[in-house]
């Protein structure tokens, strides 16, 4: 297996590199992680960024999801930071694969970390999301 994952570490990617939809997402889990680290409900809050409830719920389907199975904790950056944490720049990937129907690719990005059932949870639930982004474009 290749360490094409090295890169993020080494360079990390900024959030301007990211297309405007998955910059959004970005932020929005962000300020979802942050919220229920301080105790309060990011439901609100992340449906204000995202702009819609629906949506919402699916990042917050696929954020549970991925809590529930990554290896170690997730770890994102400030809501306000330009650059893209590791893990932040492996969800924006994964989002682009799923949202693309590539399961491919998304299967050679998570398969030494993920489980199987993990991968197919977290793939269906972002092609989802990749749906309902789509349909509010």
């Amino acid at each position: 297996m290749g360490f094409w994952w090295q890169d993020m570490l080494d360079r990390p990617a900024e959030l301007g590199s990211a297309t405007l939809v998955e910059a959004r997402l970005v932020v929005a889990l962000r300020i979802a992680v942050f919220a229920h680290k301080s105790g309060t409900d990011p439901a609100p809050h992340v449906a204000a960024r995202l702009g819609s409830t629906a949506l919402s719920n699916q990042l917050s389907l696929v954020v549970e999801a991925m809590g529930q199975a990554w290896p170690e904790p997730f770890c994102v950056s400030r809501p306000c930071c330009a650059r893209l944490s590791p893990d932040e720049t492996m969800f924006v990937a994964m989002v682009r694969s799923a949202a693309r129907g590539n399961r491919a690719a998304f299967d050679r990005q998570t398969r030494e970390m993920l489980g199987e059932d993990a991968r197919n949870l977290i793939y269906n639930l972002m092609w989802q999301m990749g749906r309902m982004v789509a349909a509010d474009a």
